[in-house]
């Protein structure tokens, strides 16, 4: 009787026993990242991407926004709109620095070349987050690329349209934005460049005073300054109307002729009209879903390194070429 007792206690204490390295043994292999279970580890693998914009809710955003949004359903990412209404670069700054805190997979935004911009795309490509610009560039950034139009050819191709409309004479009244933009200086830069050709075509702006007054006042200071001036150009998007109704004050729409770098459906609408001479078509939709495009080549380390830029195909539209080019 005391032996079967004492067999019992031995028993149980082996099973104890057994159970207790079993245990330790489970606990040690779940810290080296060991695993008894044949089944993969489930880990979600759908990238998660953010498209930062200066103009949310304009036509060229929903335009991108569109493209980006097919491209990043190709790939399986999950992809979110973030932006300002208005442009202002601190608010941008910030949102790049949420954007990096949440650990997203890539950042695709319209880029600003001013030094406190440049830092933050340099902290997200720091934090392993690839950074693409679109639509305007930060090239002193650590950007992986860059995806748009080139504005510097934007220009010399409406500078070369512009002078075949004019027969190569005239003064040409340019409308800049509130806001002088690197997008700008290439157009303006493309402009000269391409009308050095033509010595009887003379580019002018408004006095300093107004150089950066809405577009209305500076088409009035222009013609005050230059009553003969035979067209316009405007930079700012859908500037159109105001440089028309400041010359239907001065009974001289008829006398000129005006010229944009957009194809807004405003713009399209006088042209269509026979408002407003020609635009230009920055085909953004192609825009977008390249962006996501290149994201998703660097995530998968595919055909790297990516070019520097990759420039979308621009193009003249006026009311006999509608979305056609030159």
């Amino acid at each position: 009787m005391k032996k079967s007792i004492f067999f019992s206690i031995i028993g149980v204490s082996l099973a104890a026993l057994a159970v207790t390295l079993y245990s330790m043994f489970t606990l040690y292999s779940n810290d080296l990242g060991m695993s008894s279970n044949p089944e993969p580890v489930m880990t979600t693998s759908k990238a998660h991407i953010v498209i930062i914009s200066q103009e949310q809710g304009s036509y060229m955003m929903n335009e991108i926004q569109r493209g980006a949004r097919d491209a990043a359903a190709k790939h399986g990412m999950a992809i979110e709109f973030w932006g300002v209404y208005r442009s202002n670069v601190e608010e941008l700054i910030k949102q790049v620095d949420i954007a990096i805190a949440s650990k997203v997979d890539g950042i695709i935004i319209e880029g600003v070349d001013r030094p406190d911009f440049v830092q933050i795309v340099n902290k997200a490509t720091y934090s392993g987050i690839p950074v693409v610009t679109i639509n305007s560039d930060s090239p002193g950034s650590l950007r992986k690329s860059y995806v748009g139009s080139d504005h510097y050819q934007e220009g010399i191709m409406m500078g070369r349209h512009i002078a075949l409309k004019l027969n190569g004479q005239g003064t040409i009244g340019v409308i800049t934005n509130m806001e002088a933009s690197d997008t700008d200086k290439l157009r303006q830069q493309g402009l000269h460049e391409a009308l050095k050709s033509y010595p009887g075509i003379k580019l002018v702006t408004a006095s300093k005073d107004n150089e950066n007054a809405p577009a209305n006042t500076q088409t009035f200071d222009i013609l005050n300054h230059y009553p003969d001036a035979k067209a316009f150009i405007g930079l700012p998007t859908e500037s159109g109307r105001s440089i028309i109704q400041a010359g239907v004050t001065r009974s001289r729409t008829s006398d000129y002729e005006v010229f944009m770098f957009d194809d807004s459906p405003q713009t399209m609408k006088l042209i269509q009209d026979r408002i407003v001479e020609s635009g230009l078509s920055q085909h953004y939709e192609e825009m977008g879903k390249m962006s996501v495009d290149l994201v998703q080549r660097w995530l998968d380390s595919d055909h790297l390194p990516l070019n520097n830029s990759y420039f979308t195909p621009i193009s003249v539209v006026d009311s006999a070429n509608e979305g056609g080019g030159e």
